[in-house]
């Protein structure tokens, strides 16, 4: 697959659920994430092109991040049952990326390295 990130995905250091804002279905957990883009690893596969206004549910004083994305590809895990699906967020407020910013800059604090 052709690399076209503009942006290196920070993993993330905490469980991140995200579920589909107008069913409130889960849709999987954040595996990596930037302002641009996501991946989730999810129990169901996702179907390419598909449209979600998505919820990021957060344990801390923020709440709930919610923006537009499309997922891009999706294939099996190695885990069965399990399914990768990379997203590209395509609809996202000012207030949203700030936070997946600052939350981006806390994981690098946690692992001690800002390059990581």
């Amino acid at each position: 697959m052709n690399n076209k990130r503009k942006q290196i995905r920070k993993v993330a250091n905490i469980v991140l659920e995200t579920s589909d804002h107008h069913t409130g279905v889960s849709l999987g957990q954040v595996v990596n994430i930037t302002t641009e883009g996501l991946l989730l690893i999810s129990r169901e596969p996702i179907a390419i092109d598909t449209v979600f206004q998505m919820d990021v549910h957060l344990t801390d004083p923020i709440g709930t991040l919610s923006f537009g994305a499309t997922a891009l590809w999706s294939s099996p895990a190695r885990q069965e049952g399990n399914f990768w699906t990379g997203f590209h967020i395509i609809d996202i407020s000012q207030e949203v990326v700030k936070a997946i910013e600052e939350m981006v800059e806390d994981w690098q604090a946690d692992n001690g390295n800002a390059e990581n």
